[in-house]
């Protein structure tokens, strides 16, 4: 794409010079002086008609970045670039959108661009297109062009690491809630009497033999824990964007740690609406991109409803009503909130040091 053509401070020079000989020979009636001043303001006009008319290059090619990045991690972007004149090329970077940062990296190769750019807050941020300045050979003018497409990464909360719960020993002596679902391509196998309705494919024709009667194969039922944690979304809860990221990053670790125990996690918000729900890497990283573009938006303050049937509840936000069950409940506060937790909760101010806010509310005692 055509950009702007600048003269540089050596093309305003000599334009500054090339009309102060014109008007001096012309005054003096001296033909040399117009002469060379002409020459001079030539030099310019011809500097700006080449880089005008240079070839940008023809294909563009970036590499290095990933669509999923952790704010505060650095990727290195390299951007590669075939055709056109490199002879004119001084300069080559990606533009980038607000919310990244970045920095070059000096490179040998004249057809390529590398930096190192590092998301500062959390969403869709863009990386490109190509910025090129093109120098005159005389350095008296100046182009820039964008050229190439964009790319987008989306920057997600960076995952903290937590103590485990189940080291701690809060989930001892309760009984958690189960979550059954049945196995799929399991070998652990339970024949059972058939029935009217089952497949002939579902015969066990060992234990058919075994025990006289037909029977058919029932995969084993498996059973994880479940564990909920709740955002409140209310802009009124959380001072400033800074403070709602905190809490981005606090879901998203929390989330983590509970299922590296072994739970099956349901994320919601405080009016009761479904985030996600995480058993698996796959899952979380869908709860990731959800967490780096979810707003916080007015619902009213506190949390509407709390599970009955939780292992482990965790809250994140304004003043919780009293438990429903005996499960575990660990609340991280928001920031500046006047509202204490009613009686049964683990609780913790959400400071910037998500994991020591989350040692603390897991070591200390229940209100």
């Amino acid at each position: 794409m055509r950009g702007r053509i600048l003269p540089t401070r050596r093309g305003i020079g000599l334009l500054v010079v090339g009309i102060a000989l014109v008007v001096t020979g012309s005054a003096l009636d001296r033909v040399e002086l117009t002469y060379v001043g002409l020459v001079l303001g030539g030099i310019v006009v011809a500097s700006a008609a080449v880089v005008a008319l240079a070839p940008s290059p023809g294909r563009v090619m970036r590499s290095g970045h990933d669509d999923l990045v952790a704010v505060g991690d650095p990727l290195r972007v390299a951007t590669a670039f075939t055709g056109g004149s490199v002879a004119f090329i001084d300069d080559a970077a990606d533009a980038v959108s607000p919310g990244l940062a970045q920095e070059r990296d000096d490179d040998a190769d004249p057809r390529s661009a590398v930096s190192w750019v590092t998301p500062t807050r959390r969403g869709a941020h863009r990386i490109g297109p190509l910025r090129i300045e093109l120098l005159s050979s005389f350095g008296a003018v100046r182009a820039r062009r964008h050229i190439g497409g964009v790319d987008e990464i989306l920057a997600v909360p960076p995952v903290v690491p937590l103590a485990s719960i189940r080291a701690r020993g809060i989930d001892e002596g309760d009984h958690p809630a189960k979550y059954d679902r049945t196995g799929h391509g399991t070998d652990n196998l339970i024949p059972r009497p058939y029935v009217a309705g089952d497949s002939m494919r579902r015969v066990h024709w060992r234990a058919s033999a075994h025990h006289g009667d037909l029977m058919v194969r029932e995969e084993e039922r498996d059973q994880s824990r479940t564990a909920a944690v709740l955002v409140d979304l209310d802009p009124a809860v959380w001072a400033d964007e800074n403070a709602f990221d905190v809490a981005m990053t606090a879901c998203v670790s929390v989330v983590a740690r509970l299922l590296s125990d072994g739970f099956l996690v349901d994320v919601t918000a405080a009016d009761g609406s479904s985030i996600a729900t995480v058993s698996s890497r796959q899952s979380f990283d869908d709860l990731l991109r959800a967490c780096a573009v979810l707003e916080s938006l007015g619902q009213g303050r506190g949390l509407a409803a709390l599970p009955a049937d939780a292992g482990v509840v965790v809250a994140i936000g304004s003043a919780a009503p009293p438990p429903k069950s005996p499960a575990p409940h660990l609340l991280l506060t928001a920031p500046g909130g006047s509202a204490p937790p009613a009686a049964g909760w683990r609780s913790a101010p959400l400071e910037d040091d998500v994991a020591a806010t989350w040692a603390f509310a897991i070591d200390g005692r229940a209100r």
